[in-house]
This record gives structure tokens, sequence and C-alpha cells, in this order.
């Protein structure tokens, strides 16, 4: 009798061995597909934003922020053809790709939504600025509100790219405005309820 009551405790603790191995895994496999999920959306983010900026008029853009810093949105026009009567360019009308905040998550310094994240917001592209009401198009959501490893507002690069005080979309002039480096993070709660961050980083060249 006894060694049946040692075998089945055995047997309980190895099945409970298991499960925990199996809960693990798969908290880890969770875990994974989430970050994954959040690197495909920050990628995809950033690579809109260059393929919309591969076509703008580099004469449009604003003059550079200053050095050390980036811009958090940029008003451009993009190139629609060529007037070969007049020897110009054709523009479209000006565009805008900026963060906002999100409604759901006012910038006051809470966690409004409950997500995890502290006043991030929606990256969105505005296809006419002079246009009412306006065409606002969402490219992404959850991008922070500082860059990852930033601290906001202390006036010291935390991360040290080079930037001071960058947003969660940050925007850099370079080569005299012929390309621009873009800057983006993105967060999300994950499966254990921990907070993904995920930050990418491309440089589009402007073809005009």
């Amino acid at each position: 009798m006894l060694e049946v009551v040692i075998a089945t405790g055995c047997l309980v603790l190895l099945l409970g061995a298991i499960g925990t191995v199996a809960q693990r895994g798969r908290a880890a496999a969770e875990a994974g597909v989430s970050a994954s999920a959040l690197s495909g959306k920050a990628q995809r983010l950033v690579d809109g934003i260059a393929s919309e900026l591969m076509n703008a008029s580099s004469a449009s853009l604003p003059l550079s922020p200053a050095a050390g810093r980036a811009a958090g949105q940029v008003d451009y026009r993009t190139v629609e053809g060529f007037d070969v009567v007049q020897g110009e360019i054709d523009e479209g009308p000006l565009r805008r790709i900026g963060r906002i905040p999100s409604p759901e998550d006012p910038n006051d310094g809470l966690d409004n939504d409950g997500d995890g994240l502290v006043d991030e917001g929606n990256v969105v592209l505005v296809l006419d600025t002079a246009a009412t009401p306006a065409c606002e198009l969402v490219l992404a959501s959850g991008v922070t509100e500082v860059l990852e490893g930033e601290i906001a507002g202390n006036n010291v690069d935390d991360n040290g790219n080079g930037l001071v005080d960058e947003g969660g979309l940050s925007l850099q002039w370079q080569n005299g405005g012929t390309s621009v480096v873009i800057r983006a993070t993105l967060g999300a709660r994950g499966p254990g309820g921990d907070v993904l961050l995920r930050t990418v980083v491309t440089t589009v060249h402007l073809r005009n």
C-alpha cells in the first residue's frame, strides 16, 4: 500500500512538472507571436511612410529641425507630373503625416484606456490639409509618446541615437533635405500583461 501511495505521489509530481513546462512553453509561444505581430505592425508603418515620402517634392518640405532634434510630423506635396510647357513639376495638394494623441488616451500623463501605455497616439496621413472636413487615414495606433529608451522633456539623448526628446514618431532630414530618417516605436500589452515595445528605423531617399 505504501508503495502505491509513493508511486502515485511521484506520478502527480511528474504530471505537475510536465504541466508547468507546457504552460510556460505556451506562454513563451504566445509572447513570441505577440512580439512578432507588433514588429510587423511597426515595420509596415515606417515602410508606408517611406513609400509616401518617396514621391514627395523635396522643395515642398519644411526647414529641417534643429541639430539633434526630430520632427513629429511633416507637411509636403507629392509630385504628380511634369508640365512640359511651363517646364515645372506639377505638385498635388499639401499632405501631412504626423502623430496625434489617441482619442481613447488623451495626452494627460495617464493610462486612460488601461492598455499599459501612457499617452500613446496614432500616426495619421492627411490627404489634403486644406480640405473640409479633413480626410485622415490612420496608419498605425499604439505609437508611444517618445521613442524607445527616451525620457520625455529632460533635454537629454537618453537612447544614444543623436536626437534629444524625440517622439514615438520622429522624422529627421538628412543630406540637405533629400532624405528622411524615419523612426517609430509601437507598444502593446503582451499576453502576460507586460508591455511590449518595438522600434523600427528606415531611411527614404526622395526621388524629386
